[in-house]
């Protein structure tokens, strides 16, 4: 058959996504804050856009309210490192939990070599290892690990082993945890070295982090679980240490400009019920400029006129632009306002009572609610957080996934609770004392539950009791 060249016709089906409706999805994810610098952008590249005068101050950063607000650790919801990206999900949130006190006080900004120097200061090293521990300091990215291999950066020195292994410790055991290693998987397990987890689980973790990411990534559990010869559920149990943990620890400290986490909504008891409150103080009204549509009508009158017909034609084309972002804000602030009134409903037990009643809730349950899609939901809650009697929570917070018929993190608090009533339980009689809940929780994960909240083994208690 001759081969040859021609044109050929096809009909088919596709579903596109308008520039207006792609602004619409891009808006959702965004933090009141970032809304807020996206709207002052909008406003002064286009003139049909104005906020009524005494709302204009609300674009203005207000030291006050940024000194009353959280410090926003940017390991938080960090996915600039690609690799890390692509290995798996991380759960920023669990992070946050595990040291919350400290990352909810203010900072003056401190690099982390600073914050690093401090430390120093006040450690008991020798006049030699102090000055290798400020080589250490000096050789660490703005993520906490090494620009130059340690190979390198002592090539010339003449200190002992002994000394620059001393100094290393040192400067390891320094907040934030995790820093003065190579990478970001080095990082992860010392991380989990520090947090007290054994020497033979530590092995298989370091498995799991150096070779095993990608299918972590991908839900292979029981893959990986039956190539190591382990139980999937320990697999799991391990996979979600690793997402507790934080992967670029340095990048808590820089000397970039600090951000604050400004909550979206409110939600405190009164009495016995709940009161939501949307937090709109933060977000000036838009309107179109009655000025700047007024001068329509000036050069429609002279159609005739070609530059009278291109400023017509931009008027027309501005107005047709601020139209379309004051709805988009509105949309968003509706969604929002509806995906919370929702929250409050299903997680009810929750704001009365405390983070023990915290329930399973999944995206889709929550979508279903309000109707809309599921990635809709996944959009909206990026970013967002919640002011509760009990602390401030990111939404992600509260579709944490069960172990059984409760969430994770109740089930740790349950543990919490059973260990005050009786200090002396082994895991297995707590993970014995859960099911007669009717919680599932394997003793190996009562364990790990148990290490997060920095809880000694029955052995351990039994010991320092005795």
């Amino acid at each position: 058959m001759d081969n040859y060249a021609g044109l050929q016709q096809t009909l088919k089906t596709e579903q596109t996504l308008s520039p207006q409706m792609l602004q619409s999805l891009a808006l959702l994810p965004m933090p009141i804050t970032e809304l807020k610098q996206f709207i002052q952008s909008e406003i002064e590249s286009n003139p049909a856009l104005e906020i009524p005068e005494h709302e204009f101050d609300n674009l203005i950063p207000d030291r006050s309210v940024s000194e009353r607000a959280e410090r926003l650790d940017e390991r938080m919801d960090d996915y600039d490192g690609a690799f890390y990206e692509n290995a798996f999900s991380y759960d920023p949130e669990a992070s946050d939990r595990k040291q919350q006190m400290i990352e909810n006080s203010s900072s003056g900004g401190e690099s982390l070599s600073e914050h690093l120097m401090v430390q120093l200061g006040e450690s008991e090293l020798t006049d030699t290892q102090y000055e290798i521990g400020e080589l250490l300091i000096g050789n660490l990215d703005a993520n906490g690990f090494y620009i130059v291999p340690l190979s390198t950066l002592f090539e010339n020195k003449n200190y002992s082993q002994d000394d620059i292994e001393t100094a290393l410790s040192v400067v390891r055991s320094f907040d934030p945890y995790g820093i003065c290693v190579p990478d970001f998987k080095e990082s992860l397990i010392l991380q989990a070295r520090i947090s007290g987890m054994n020497e033979s689980d530590l092995v298989i973790f370091s498995e799991l982090v150096n070779n095993r990411l990608e299918q972590l990534k991908n839900g292979k559990f029981n893959e990986v679980g039956l190539s190591l010869g382990i139980p999937t559920q320990d697999i799991e149990s391990f996979y979600s240490i690793i997402k507790t943990l934080t992967p670029f620890p340095g990048r808590s400290y820089d000397s970039h400009e600090e951000s604050y986490i400004v909550p979206e909504f409110s939600v405190h008891r009164h009495n016995d019920s709940l009161k939501l409150e949307m937090n709109r103080a933060n977000l000036p009204d838009l309107e179109i400029s009655p000025e700047f549509t007024g001068l329509l009508s000036r050069y429609e009158k002279d159609e005739k006129d070609e530059q009278s017909k291109e400023a017509g034609a931009y008027i027309k084309d501005s107005i047709r632009h601020a139209k379309t972002l004051i709805s988009q804000v509105r949309m968003r602030y509706e969604t929002l306002y509806k995906a919370a009134l929702s929250l409050v409903s299903e997680q009810s037990d929750f704001f009365l009572n405390g983070p023990r009643f915290l329930k399973t809730l999944t995206l889709k349950q929550l979508a279903d609610n309000i109707g809309v899609h599921e990635t809709t939901m996944s959009r909206l809650v990026q970013n967002k957080y919640v002011d509760t009697d009990w602390g401030l929570f990111p939404m992600k917070y509260f579709f944490s996934q069960g172990v059984t018929d409760v969430s994770r993190n109740a089930v740790k608090n349950m543990i919490a609770d059973i260990l005050k009533e009786n200090p002396g339980l082994s895991d297995q009689k707590i993970s014995d004392l859960l099911a007669q809940e009717n919680v599932k929780c394997a003793r190996r994960t009562v364990a790990k539950y148990r290490a997060e909240l920095n809880i000694d083994s029955s052995f351990e208690r039994g010991s320092r009791k005795a």
